[in-house]
């Protein structure tokens, strides 16, 4: 042997671990000094909301809050043929012109048989008199089957709109609608220029009236015909940026002679339905009140449907030619309190 020390060779794994090492080095090295530099983000802020109208059948539907000491119901009744049309969403933009009366208007329509008062807030009826008939008070009056202190304290007022989306029922039921008489032989789908003003009231039946409103996005037209009789057609139609949604009518308020006594008016109220042959009457007992009926629940398959008290009614039925079981309907109450001898 010699005066140094002879180096042992590495080993097989200890030439591996440094050569894993290397090369990680190499990587760290690269990175730090050649790789792509991250992009230097921008301080987020609060992000702009974004608004839009509930679509049908997500908005909570609620009725006014009965009141215990109401000794009256307003009995409810609404109808519409079935349709399973869905709404587009709102949009920035108008997808429709906007259309719009600037005054409140009441059009008066008549013949031997009736006075029917027509308000173009919400195109709904604010009073209908039947000529030949007398109510219960003293003196006896003219019967009015329309309680306007019933439709004022719930709301309400015959031949509103019923939408499944409550914010968008609201916006119809109280825009100011334009108001035209269709010339002879007009398009009722025309525009405004193809109608002739409103004359002076009343407008004597038998004869149309056109109402239509629109903001822009919600779209109402309601067509009230009048013959010589007690039928009246009305044709009603409702829009969401163009595309059609379902609505209804409905008799709000109330209905018949306020001025019975024996038995009290809630007594003599009933709602009714038939179908399959069968009809079926609900009295204000058996009525739910609004707040049960969940967006969009209607109860199909119905005949016709109606309100009426111990002599008169209004029947809700289909077009002439629709078939039988196209209806669909559905019927609330609310209470709403009146004074009998100076007693709530």
């Amino acid at each position: 042997m010699n005066g140094s020390e002879e180096k042992k060779p590495l080993s097989h794994e200890l030439r591996l671990l440094l050569a894993s090492l290397l090369s990680m080095a190499v990587i760290l090295l690269w990175i730090r000094f050649f790789g792509p530099k991250p992009p230097i983000g921008k301080p987020q802020g609060t992000k702009p909301g974004v608004s839009a109208p509930a679509m049908p059948g997500q908005t909570s539907v609620t009725g006014a809050n009965p009141s215990d000491s109401g000794t009256s119901s307003g009995t409810n009744t609404a109808a519409t043929t079935a349709s399973t049309t869905t709404a587009a969403q709102n949009t920035a933009t108008p997808a429709v012109p906007a259309k719009a009366d600037t005054q409140e208007r009441t059009i008066v329509v008549e013949n031997n048989l009736y006075r029917v008062e027509i308000s173009n807030r919400g195109a709904v009826v604010k009073s209908w008199q039947l000529k030949n008939y007398r109510d219960d008070a003293k003196p006896p009056k003219v019967l009015d089957v329309v309680h306007p202190e019933a439709a004022q304290q719930t709301g309400g007022w015959p031949f509103s709109l019923v939408l499944n989306d409550e914010q968008l029922e609201k916006q119809a039921n109280s825009g100011l609608f334009q108001a035209w008489v269709p010339e002879p032989g007009a398009d009722v789908t025309a525009s405004a220029q193809a109608y002739a003003v409103l004359p002076p009231n009343p407008l004597k039946a038998p004869t149309e009236l056109q109402l239509v409103w629109s903001d822009g996005h919600l779209e109402i037209t309601k067509q009230f015909k009048f013959d010589h009789s007690y039928v009246m057609r009305v044709e009603t139609t409702a829009k969401l940026n163009g595309a059609p949604i379902p609505a209804g009518l409905a008799w709000r308020g109330g209905f018949g002679d306020l001025t019975v006594t024996n038995p009290v008016p809630v007594e003599t109220v009933l709602t009714y339905y038939g179908e399959a042959g069968k009809l079926t009457a609900l009295p204000h007992k058996k009525l739910d009140g609004l707040e049960n009926w969940g967006p969009g629940v209607w109860r199909g398959g119905k005949d016709y449907t109606g309100i009426e008290d111990r002599f008169f009614t209004v029947a809700f039925l289909p077009a002439n030619g629709a078939a039988s079981g196209t209806l669909e309907t559905r019927f609330w109450k609310v209470f709403h309190t009146i004074q009998v001898e100076g007693k709530d």
